[in-house]
C-alpha cells in the first residue's frame, strides 16, 4: 500500500496506482479531491485509489501502515514542517520508502509565472526540500536515491528494518542531531545542557568576582538574575502553554520546568488549605560542589530573593515570595526553601491539599 500526501489533481496517486500500489491519498481540500477522483476514474484507476480528507500533521493511520509514503510538490505548503514530516515518517513500515519531491528554482519560477498570469500569488512557506531531507535523515532514515530534472528534485529515503538501528554517522554529519535521539538520549542531553548552563553561570560570577571583587559581583549577579528570571518565566509560559496570572498551580508547573529541576533535587509541597506553595530545594549542585572543594556555602539568599520573586511575579503578579531558609543560613544539604502565596486572598490557590 502507498500513501500520497497532498492529493492535488491526483497525479502522484495515479502514478503510484499505475505501479501496482493500492493508494490512499489525503488532502484537506475537498474540491481538489473531487476533481482528482473524477480524473482517476477517467484514467481507469478509480478502484485503486482511495481519497480521504485528512490533515498531514495528524494522519489517521497506525504506525508502519504503508510500504511507500510520497509527497510531490507540497513541502512548500507545509506550515508545520517538523510535525508533518514526523507523521509521514511514522506511517512508513520498517524497510519501507519515503519519497519527497519538490520544485526546483526553475520549477518554482514557472509555477509562479502561471499564477501571476491568473492574477494569483503562489506562496512559498519555510520548508525546503534540503531542510526536509536533513530532518528525515535525523529521524533515522537513509537516503537511497535522487532524481533531478529542470523542474523537479525527487529524493527517496528508506526506513531501517525493524530492530535495526541506523549506524551513527560522524560528527557534524546530518542525522546526528536531536531528531535522531531516543527518549533516554534526549533526557541525557537535557541534563547535560542544564549542567553547562549552571557552569556558565558560575564562570560568569567567578570572572566578575576576580575583576571587581565579591560585593560588586553579587550586585551584578542580582541584576543579571532579575532580568534572566523574567525572561525564563515568559519563555516557559509560552513554550509550555501556561496561561498568565493562573495562580500557584501555574507556578508549581513552571518551577518543575526550570533547568534547576534537571540538576537539583527539588519538590513542591502545599499547606493543608492549599493556599501556600512551598518549594524545597533538597539538593543544590552549587553548594555540594563548594563543600567538596572545602569552601563555605555560597551566600545566595539575596540573589535568590530577587530570582524567585521575579520568576513568580512574572507567572502571576499577585504571587508573593518568602524565603524560609537559604545560605548563608544553616540548612540540610546546604539547600534552600521558598514559600509562595497569593497576595490578599486565596482566589488562585490549589484545590485540595497534599503534594503536587
Amino acid at each position: 500500500a502507498a500513501l500520497d500526501v497532498g492529493t492535488g489533481k491526483g497525479i502522484l496517486a495515479m502514478a503510484l496506482a499505475q505501479r501496482g500500489f493500492q493508494v490512499v491519498s489525503v488532502d484537506v481540500d475537498e474540491e481538489e479531491q473531487a476533481l482528482a477522483s473524477h480524473l482517476a476514474e477517467e484514467a481507469g484507476f478509480g478502484g485503486r485509489i482511495s481519497l480521504e480528507r485528512a490533515d498531514a500533521a495528524s494522519l489517521p493511520f497506525p504506525d508502519g501502515r504503508f510500504d511507500v509514503v510520497a509527497s510531490m510538490d507540497a513541502l512548500h505548503h507545509f506550515g508545520e514542517g517538523p510535525r508533518i514530516l514526523r507523521e509521514l515518517a511514522r506511517v512508513v513500515r520498517p524497510g519501507g520508502l519515503l519519497v519527497l519531491a519538490e520544485f526546483t528554482e526553475e520549477g518554482f519560477a514557472l509555477v509562479e509565472s502561471v499564477h501571476s498570469g491568473e492574477d494569483q500569488v503562489h506562496t512559498r512557506g519555510p520548508v525546503s526540500l534540503e531542510w526536509a531531507a536533513g530532518f528525515i535523515e535525523g529521524l533515522g532514515y537513509s537516503p537511497v536515491g535522487r532524481a533531478v530534472d529542470h523542474l523537479q528534485d525527487r529524493r527517496t529515503f528508506q526506513r531501517a528494518e525493524a530492530g535495526i538501528r541506523p549506524e551513527r554517522q560522524g560528527k557534524g554529519t546530518p542525522g546526528m542531531g536531536f531528531e535522531a535521539m531516543d527518549r533516554e538520549e534526549l533526557l541525557n542531553a537535557l541534563g547535560l545542557f542544564a549542567k553547562n548552563w549552571l557552569a556558565h553561570d558560575g564562570c560568569w560570577f567567578l570572572a566578575a568576582e576576580e575583576r571587581f571583587g565579591l560585593e560588586t559581583a553579587m550586585e551584578l549577579d542580582d541584576a543579571s538574575w532579575r532580568r534572566f528570571a523574567e525572561a525564563e518565566a515568559k519563555r516557559t509560559m509560552k513554550g509550555f502553554g501556561i496561561e498568565p496570572s493562573a495562580g500557584l498551580e501555574a507556578l508549581a508547573r513552571a518551577l518543575s520546568l526550570r533547568m534547576y529541576a534537571r540538576i537539583n533535587r527539588q519538590h513542591v509541597e502545599w499547606d493543608d488549605a492549599g493556599a501556600v506553595l512551598r518549594l524545597v530545594m533538597a539538593r543544590c549542585r552549587v553548594q555540594e560542589t563548594r563543600r567538596r572543594k572545602g569552601l563555605p556555602s555560597f551566600p545566595c539568599r539575596s540573589v535568590g530573593e530577587t530570582e524567585f520573586a521575579t520568576f513568580a511575579r512574572t507567572i502571576d503578579p499577585a504571587i508573593r515570595t518568602r524565603c524560609v531558609r537559604c545560605p548563608p543560613e544553616p540548612n540540610e544539604g546546604g539547600a534552600c526553601t521558598w514559600e509562595f502565596e497569593i497576595a490578599g486572598g486565596a482566589d488562585k490557590k490549589k484545590v485540595g491539599g497534599g503534594e503536587s
